[in-house]
């Protein structure tokens, strides 16, 4: 690899040789931005992801550095110029986190068109959705708001306002099972799509919680699992192309190819 982890040479030998940590220094000679690794510090189930070393993490709190050498590894967190992983002493999970939810997010943020092209690629993707029978009730936001129109009739994925939905589900047993799309940018040109399980329970009647009402829902998420997290779609931007590409994720088949 033609560009070198200071971090990582300086790391290793402190931790082998048991010098102080303290006296870690990060420093990347020279290179360009685009060809730098990613950084995710890892507490559990929680990663957060960086284009720089954080200044706010005492070498002191770092358990390990690990160093994810192949590319199939490399491309699950959407970098393939290397993936630097820190994972912090259980003991310091709490005050990192804290540390991180006060520092500005100055990522660049993925403009509304763009977004709306890869949740609709996301969609269409689903081949599974698609080929299984009954329709796909999609919980409505602000996102799928804007993509809706992008499905016509004849999909299989049906786009309700709450009140539709409630009513469409009291017609039906009163309840109706739901798929929850979201997003998480990663960094300026990787983004994960999720996919999430809800049960929608209606019932109508008087109910005094809130304040008086005739109607109740009640929607139920299912549980992700305890295996940390996996997208199940991550999208990276293809400089060379100018298109956004699926590279990995639990819904993407080891045997397909995003040739778009």
């Amino acid at each position: 690899m033609r560009y070198i982890f200071t971090i990582l040479i300086f790391s290793i030998s402190l931790f082998i040789y048991g010098q102080n940590l303290n006296d870690i220094s990060a420093r990347i000679n020279s290179e360009p931005l685009d060809s730098l690794p990613k950084f995710v510090v890892k507490m559990n189930e929680i990663e957060y992801y960086f284009d720089t070393i954080p200044a706010s993490i005492n070498p002191n709190w770092i358990e390990k550095i690990e160093v994810l050498k192949s590319e199939e590894q490399k491309y699950i967190y959407g970098n393939a110029n290397g993936i630097v992983l820190i994972y912090p002493q259980t003991k310091y999970f709490k005050q990192i986190s804290l540390l991180f939810d006060t520092i500005p997010n100055n990522q660049e943020q993925i403009d509304k068109q763009t977004l709306d092209s890869i949740y609709i690629k996301a969609l269409n993707s689903r081949i599974d959705l698609q080929l299984s029978s009954g329709w796909k009730f999609i919980e409505p936001n602000d996102q799928t708001e804007r993509i809706k129109n992008n499905f016509d009739h004849n999909s299989v994925y049906k786009f309700l306002s709450t009140d539709e939905l409630f009513d469409y589900a009291y017609k039906h047993s009163k309840t109706l099972k739901l798929y929850r799309v979201t997003h998480k940018q990663i960094s300026k040109d990787t983004i994960d799509i999720n996919f999430g399980d809800l049960a929608l329970k209606v019932k109508k009647g008087i109910f005094f919680k809130g304040g008086l009402h005739f109607r109740e829902a009640n929607y139920t998420i299912a549980c992700g699992g305890t295996n940390g997290y996996i997208p199940d779609y991550r999208f990276v931007y293809n400089k060379q192309t100018k298109t956004w590409k699926i590279i990995g994720g639990s819904c993407k088949s080891p045997d397909w190819i995003d040739n778009d």
